[in-house]
Parts: C-alpha cells; structure tokens; sequence
C-alpha cells in the first residue's frame, strides 16, 4: 500500500509539471504568434512592392494607412494597408480562441498591438495600432466598432480635428464598454486603447500646441 501511494504521488507531481510545461509553451507559443501577426508592416511592404519607397523615411515615418496615403496618394491600396492591419488584429485573437481558448486572448491582444506598434521588420519603427485593435473588436464585439465611428464623426464634425477626435472616440468607446459588456471586454479594450493612446501622445500634444498658438 505504502509503495502504490507513493507511485501515485510521483506520478501526480510528475504530470503536473507536464501540465506546467504544456501552460508554459501555450504562453510562448501565443505570444510569438501574435507579436509575428502584428509585426508584418503592410504599409513599409506595399511601399516597398508597388514604389521602391521605404515609408519609415516618408511623410511622418509612421508605417500606418494614414502616412501610406498622404506619402503615395493611392486610395486603393491604402484601403488595402488598412485591411491588412484590421486581418491581423482579427487572426491573433481568432487563433488564439480557436487553438488556444479564451483565457489567452487578453495576452494575444496586446502582443499583436505591440507587434504592430514595434514590428520586427522595421527595427521597431511601426504603426500607431488603431486600425489593428479594430479588428480585434471585429472579431470581439463588432457593434464597438460601430459605436467608435459614430462618436469620432460627431467629434470630426466638432472640432475637424481627427486625431483628438479618435482618441476622445475611443476613450469614450471605454467607458460604453465598461457599463454594457463585461470585465473581460472591457479588460482588453481597455489595456490595448491604453497603449494605442500613448503611443498617439507625440501628435496630441501637437494639436494641442497648434491650437494654443
């Protein structure tokens, strides 16, 4: 008896560090993906694919939608740079539902923002994230995105200022979230608009200084 019970202890530590080990490598493997997702520039490639020109030396040097267009004038393809950001945004967290369950999702959603935000490819020289946290919300809880569009174009039409606009949309967008859906939507809204707005606070303050002038 005293040999069995302990064979069952060994082997109930030993398959709890198999477990360990399986969370470990669920964690590593969420976070490469994600960050890999985020990390392809479509702007710096379309760039790079259709005129020769590295878009990191362009206009403002934000490898995002908004300097692809004002750099190249191409509506076409920077609505194609624009769906490109949102698909990543939707797979990493698609993915990670899928494979992975959605406890991960909070981690795969700010990996990918980061991974947009600070790309691999680029020497961390990326976008602002907006678009790829959009379709993070594609895939979440569409009706959010609805809702931002609605309160940035009322506040476009206010002030005619879009990055303001966007950023007041959006914390805004937090708050509906917080008193309609529940802590788990909230939580990776919150957390990833939260890096988005920082990353945004270069061209607030610049708004904010032009205005005062």
């Amino acid at each position: 008896m005293m040999h069995l019970c302990y064979l069952c202890g060994v082997t109930k530590r030993a398959w709890d560090k198999v477990r360990h080990l399986t969370e470990y490598m669920t964690i590593a493997t969420v976070i490469i993906v994600s960050y890999l997702l985020g990390s392809f520039p479509s702007a710096f490639f379309m760039g790079k694919l259709f005129y020769g020109l590295n878009i990191t030396r362009e206009g403002s040097g934000n490898v995002g939608t908004l300097n692809f267009f004002r750099v190249t004038h191409s509506k076409i393809l920077a609505l194609l740079v624009l769906g490109l950001d949102l698909i990543k945004g939707y797979l990493a967290v698609y993915l990670t539902a899928i494979y992975f369950g959605l406890p991960y999702l909070p981690l795969a959603s700010v990996l990918v923002i980061l991974g947009h935000i600070f790309p691999l490819w680029t020497r961390g020289r990326g976008g602002r994230g907006l678009a790829t946290l959009a379709g993070i919300f594609i895939y979440l809880e569409p009706l959010i995105i609805v809702w931002w569009w609605l309160i940035f174009g009322l506040l476009y039409l206010l002030f005619r200022k879009y990055i303001l606009a966007g950023m007041i949309a959006l914390f805004m967008v937090n708050l509906l979230t917080f008193i309609f859906y529940g802590f788990f939507i909230f939580l990776i809204l919150s957390v990833n608009s939260l890096i988005v707005m920082l990353k945004y606070m270069p061209r607030i303050r610049q708004e904010l200084v032009r205005n005062a002038g």
